[in-house]
């Protein structure tokens, strides 16, 4: 048995160096706040979505003109895009070297651009349209400050 010992000792001990000299590098929690932050933007995201998709004839919202029907739809699902993509988005944020600030950002240029995106396309109210590009501005710069 003493033997059987002795080999396996000499046959596993160069694993053995290996392993007690590896070192454990910590692994950022991709949970917390951002995580859940990021799970009720999704699921909103969705719902404006499905609300975009089926949502709008189902409940009896209609257009006056089909043209126009066309190009507010085109917008509430644009809005409904960036929502979602930036949704998804902010799992990363931990990564990032400053996660406040890209947080802030992503969800600062997301309500700008998404809600003036819905705000338009649901009301047909065109007063702040002029929001939405601050809000992609934002987005961007969000982007940005994933490589600082």
């Amino acid at each position: 048995m003493d033997t059987l010992r002795a080999v396996y000792r000499f046959i596993t001990w160069p694993v053995t160096q290996i392993v007690e000299k590896t070192v454990e590098v910590p692994i950022r929690s991709t949970g917390g706040a951002h995580a859940k932050l990021a799970g009720v933007l999704g699921a909103a995201a969705i719902a404006a979505l499905a609300y975009g998709a089926h949502g709008m004839t189902l409940f009896g919202f209609s257009f006056q003109n089909s043209t126009k029907s066309e190009e507010r739809l085109r917008t509430f699902k644009s809005g409904a895009d960036i929502h979602i993509l930036h949704s998804l988005a902010l799992l990363g944020v931990r990564s990032s070297r400053f996660p406040q600030l890209t947080t802030s950002l992503l969800l600062t240029g997301t309500i700008l651009f998404s809600g003036t995106c819905y705000y338009t396309a649901l009301s047909n109210d065109s007063r702040f349209v002029s929001i939405a590009p601050v809000g992609g501005v934002t987005l961007i710069l969000a982007w940005l400050s994933f490589a600082l």
